[in-house]
């Protein structure tokens, strides 16, 4: 019984799924395709990397409505807060929220919209968890 598993066991050890042995060539005997020179550069440096988005005279607007619209909501959940007793982690939440209303008002500053853009969203995100009625 023994003898038959391992006649069977390595009879269709090359064979596939549907019965048949593999197409193909083996690995081992295709050649080795050229390699670049050692000095080449590196591929990824060949392409130059793509410039941050820069934001165009058409879409300046809508970025500084939702921008807008992202820290009134923040700044507004962050107000009914005020001098109110929180929890911890509503606290911890407090003033996450006015860091990154800091780094927004920051970005603006160096005039990099897309920064601003996103911690005005975050701050926006954050101040929904803010439950302060």
């Amino acid at each position: 019984m023994a003898l038959l598993l391992l006649v069977l066991g390595t009879g269709c050890a090359r064979l596939t799924a549907t019965g048949r042995e593999p197409v193909g060539v083996p690995v081992e005997s295709r050649p080795t395709p050229p390699q670049p020179p050692e000095n080449a550069p590196a591929p990824d440096s060949l392409v130059p990397p793509t410039p941050p988005p820069d934001t165009t005279t058409h879409a300046r607007p809508v970025v500084q409505s939702r921008l807008a619209a992202d820290t009134t909501a923040a700044v507004t959940a962050a107000r009914r807060c005020e001098g109110r007793r929180l929890f911890p982690e509503q606290e911890s939440t407090y003033d996450s929220v006015l860091e990154l209303l800091n780094q927004t008002r920051a970005a603006l500053a160096r005039g990099d919209m897309a920064r601003a853009e996103s911690f005005a969203r975050q701050a926006r995100q954050l101040a929904t968890s803010l439950n302060c009625r």
